[in-house]
């Protein structure tokens, strides 16, 4: 007959022909559904990446864990890759330690902590030079190298909101290492 259509049969797709785009939305939203609004809350209150993994009763890799910690750092506006236009620096030259944390928590107190940022450096560092990374957070404690080795950073320079954690954090590296941080405000 010339008006029938003709069907083909309903083909099953095999595992390996399943679009990989699939499988890791499913393995996302399995992720998410077992630990990614611990790993949330858990980033919110201050814990590291490794003390979130030891906080978690489902077990989830690192990567997954760094991966879920950068993008509610990314959502919230505390990690950025780029900063706004309308940023200024916050000129530090030839401060003192207690000067620099004068100006610095004065700035938070004007423009607000969601307005003040620091330029982190790390993802540059980290590719190549591993050494020099370890050399440049020595000043830090244990739990602030901790903090900052636990984030996934990009390789390019990103910027990282002054709360209290960074701002103890940055100008101990601006005072006691070659870390080339700078501060800006936004707005």
């Amino acid at each position: 007959m010339e008006n029938e259509v003709r069907q083909q049969p309903f083909m099953k797709q095999t595992e390996e022909e399943t679009p990989k785009y699939f499988q890791e939305a499913l393995a996302d939203f399995m992720h998410d559904a077992a630990s990614g609004d611990a790993i949330r809350h858990l980033c919110d209150l201050g814990y590291t990446t490794d003390a979130i993994m030891r906080q978690l009763t489902f077990p989830t890799p690192r990567e997954r864990v760094e991966r879920a910690v950068y993008r509610h750092l990314t959502e919230r506006g505390i990690l950025l890759a780029a900063l706004p236009e309308n940023a200024g620096e916050v000129c530090t030259a030839g401060l003192s330690e207690d000067a620099l944390w004068a100006l610095l928590q004065k700035q938070i107190i004007q423009k607000g902590e969601e307005s003040v940022y620091v330029s982190c450096p790390f993802g540059t560092i980290r590719r190549d030079r591993e050494a020099r990374l370890q050399k440049m957070l020595s000043p830090l404690t244990g739990r602030e190298r901790e903090y900052l080795m636990g984030i996934p950073w990009k390789p390019a320079v990103m910027y990282h909101r002054l709360n209290s954690r960074m701002l103890e954090i940055s100008v101990r590296l601006v005072m006691h290492s070659d870390a080339d941080m700078k501060f800006y405000f936004c707005g």
